[in-house]
């Protein structure tokens, strides 16, 4: 394609050269046909080239966006959010597609159009070299004096942006509680000095821009100046000297296209480092093979787990062993490890040392075939995903709406789901009239036995329940046992004391099995039944009685 630019040049050189002097009218004829076919072919080549070079960003996009969305999903569960992979991947893709890649592959022609003023005139190829050094170096100016306002407008826009979306979904609280005016005055102090900051960075670029387009602007005039004195010297010919200036407009151009996006392209190439290096390490990574899982024995050995913020350890050698279908308690006082310990018995986090295993397989690593055979997990606050009611039971797969009833109903909310305008199609997510309290609990409690899980770790099941929640999970307890699930409770309040088979006391970062549940106790979930228990527990650590 950049070959065929030649096209116009050689043909004004033609004409003007030989054509007009010879005054052969077959000869512009044929000459106009010859151009007319050249320039076709390259408004095909370039249709081509910019469909091809979108169809390789969008296989770039497909080939590797689940794959990168599930690391950046796993990191975000080991507490170390960073979605930079899939930045740097739409980055790249966006790099891909704009006019300054194909300005760039045209770049190393850029010689070729050189040899040929060179060849017209060395001191006019002088000429554009040193023009383009000249323009080159301000854009790298350009681009230096617009960093650091760039560099600094990133902090107060990415507060600014923070704080304007906590203040949509906590839009009530701050109506409620007189906070706009005072909200709204740091919002924009954050964004006027985010705009300030643009502006400076926008007017240095503007200026730099400004004298760019100066100097090529006279390069054009330089060239067709000496070239007109060449011609007048007979040291060139009419034509010599317009084929020069197109040959100086088309080397010119991908050289004009770049020097005012030296910071996109450095953007995009670090980019495209960080995002080769992490692909290199996902493609040296073993796949996950799904398995069948089976209801078998949970163990953990000698686990321990540091925090990554300060380094110090949570757990210590936890070690414990709970068979198939038992149901167990794990009780410990507020800031004990005890939500650690729920991630790493799910498998939602790796331990920093030891093994916590179902049957013979790791938790950590662990890929069911089918997602309502393998884990239920509820975390300690009921987050729920935009979508339908059904659909968050459901785990988001293609389920039988009947399954996803007996679910509900296991976990006692069918009945309000079913008053609802729009029952299980009902918005699960709402800005206006958000699902909380017990009803977003026992919709989390769902999807976490939707299906016939294996093993389901439930992290404060009461927290947040009035009592026809509390009764809800402990229905929901007896059927998750009923069908054979291994249950693991971990909670501050000893009210699932009587459903447990085992119980464990989580204590300075070490776990503890209780002595085994007397008989003839008051009933969990009242006063007297609470503080039986911690008396009993207390036989194995001291626990405080008022944890929480």
């Amino acid at each position: 394609m950049n070959i065929l630019q030649l096209s116009m040049p050689l043909y004004s050189l033609q004409v003007f050269s030989r054509a007009i002097p010879s005054e052969n009218v077959d000869t512009v004829v044929m000459l106009t046909v010859l151009v007319v076919i050249a320039l076709s072919m390259i408004a095909l080549l370039e249709t081509v080239r910019t469909r091809l070079l979108a169809r390789c960003a969008n296989a770039l996009e497909v080939a590797w966006r689940r794959r990168l969305s599930s690391d950046v999903l796993d990191a975000a569960a080991k507490g170390r959010p960073e979605p930079g992979p899939l930045n740097d991947l739409m980055e790249v893709k966006g790099t891909i597609t704009r006019p300054t890649f194909g300005a760039l592959m045209d770049m190393p022609w850029t010689p070729l159009y050189v040899i040929g003023i060179y060849l017209i005139h060395p001191l006019l190829a002088g000429m554009m070299l040193a023009c383009a050094v000249i323009l080159t170096g301000l854009g790298w100016l350009g681009h230096m004096a617009a960093k650091g306002p760039m560099e600094q407008a990133k902090t107060p826009a990415t507060r600014s942006t923070r704080l304007f979306d906590a203040m949509q979904v906590q839009a009530a609280n701050i109506r409620g509680q007189r906070m706009g005016p005072a909200v709204l005055d740091v919002l924009a102090t954050d964004q006027l000095a985010n705009s300030a900051l643009a502006s400076a960075s926008g007017e240095r670029q503007a200026a730099i821009q400004a004298v760019t387009k100066w100097v090529r602007m006279l390069l054009q005039v330089a060239c067709t100046g000496v070239g007109a004195w060449l011609v007048m010297e007979h040291h060139l010919s009419f034509g010599g000297m317009i084929a020069t200036s197109m040959l100086v407009g088309r080397a010119m151009a991908p050289i004009e296209q770049t020097v005012g996006s030296w910071g996109p392209m450095l953007k995009s190439w670090e980019s495209w480092k960080r995002l080769s290096a992490h692909l290199k390490r996902l493609s040296a990574e073993t796949r996950r093979d799904a398995v069948n899982v089976q209801p078998e024995r949970l163990t953990a050995e000698n686990v321990l787990f540091i925090s990554p913020i300060d380094q110090k350890p949570i757990l210590r050698a936890v070690t414990a062993s709970i068979e198939a279908g038992e149901t167990v308690c794990l009780l410990g006082a507020n800031r004990s490890g005890k939500s650690v310990l729920a991630r790493l018995l799910a498998g939602v986090m790796p331990p920093s040392s030891g093994t916590v295993r179902l049957g013979g397989l790791s938790l950590a690593s662990l890929t069911p075939q089918d997602i309502t055979s393998g884990i239920g997990y509820l975390p300690q606050t009921s987050e729920l995903l935009p979508g339908t009611i059904g659909q968050n039971i459901a785990r988001f797969t293609d389920a039988d709406a009947a399954d996803v009833v007996a679910a509900a109903k296991r976990a006692g909310i069918h009945d309000w789901i079913e008053a609802l305008p729009q029952g299980y199609e009902s918005e699960a997510v709402n800005l206006i009239f958000p699902l909380t309290g017990t009803p977003a609990r026992l919709i989390a409690l769902a999807r976490a036995g939707f299906g016939k899980p294996a093993l389901v770790v439930l992290d404060e099941p009461a927290a947040g329940l009035d009592d026809h929640g509390l009764k809800a999970v402990r229905g929901f307890i007896a059927a998750m046992k009923e069908q054979g699930t291994t249950v693991v409770l971990l909670s501050y309040m000893p009210v699932f004391v009587d459903l447990a088979d085992k119980t464990f006391v989580l204590q300075n970062g070490m776990l503890h099995e209780a002595q085994p549940r007397q008989e003839q106790q008051p009933q969990p979930g009242t006063a007297a039944g609470n503080a039986a228990a911690w008396n009993r527990l207390r036989t194995v650590a001291a626990v405080p009685a008022t944890a929480g």
